[in-house]
């Protein structure tokens, strides 16, 4: 079977390892969420059970102010990180990279391909424009290899490329410093 019988579009592989790299993402958000979590629910406990100790040093007067904002705070993130559902994002991403599959090694027309590719997308969620950057970046940019569709090749020139990667150390950043926020915060109380 010629590539254009299996892929019409040129887009229906490419959309599922786009895909499977969103499902990995969420994945690890998931899974990197709850250890932050819980971490941090350890370490008010170890807050709130060395208390005693603390009361000689510049926290002392504010422990028990720090170890009910901080335990609101757990409880806020538990929330938002329940509310993004991120869990839940990982498993729509792999219904939709497996049915891509299925439609890929599928035996049927051009058009009806077609079709059934606009009705796998209307039913999953959209992978967001880094993803698609990043496998993009990491195809072309990492492995050398070559993405090909019926309009040509895919191309990502050097100024792409860096604001791909800007872009990439933005997203790093911000998730770096609000998963550090909490400890930051402490270790900002303690050393005044």
């Amino acid at each position: 079977m010629s590539d254009k019988k299996r892929d019409p579009f040129g887009n229906i592989w490419i959309t599922s390892r786009i895909r499977m790299d969103a499902h990995a993402k969420f994945t690890r958000l998931d899974r990197l969420s709850h250890i932050t979590l819980t971490f941090y629910s350890v370490a008010l406990l170890g807050f709130s059970v060395f208390q005693s100790h603390l009361t000689n040093t510049p926290l002392g007067p504010y422990v028990s102010e720090i170890s009910i904002v901080l335990s609101a705070s757990i409880l806020c993130a538990s929330l938002v990180v329940w509310g993004l559902g991120f869990g839940a994002l990982a498993r729509d991403h792999r219904d939709c990279y497996l049915a891509l599959q299925r439609l890929y090694d599928a035996e049927m027309n051009e058009q009806d391909k077609k079709s059934a590719y606009q009705d796998v997308l209307t039913k999953h969620p959209n992978h967001s424009d880094l993803d698609y950057e990043r496998f993009i970046f990491r195809k072309l940019w990492i492995e050398h290899a070559l993405l090909e569709t019926p309009r040509g090749p895919v191309t990502m020139g050097c100024l792409r490329a860096a604001k791909y990667l800007v872009k990439e150390i933005i997203a790093w950043t911000f998730g770096l410093t609000l998963v550090s926020s909490p400890a930051i915060i402490i270790a900002a109380f303690y050393a005044i």
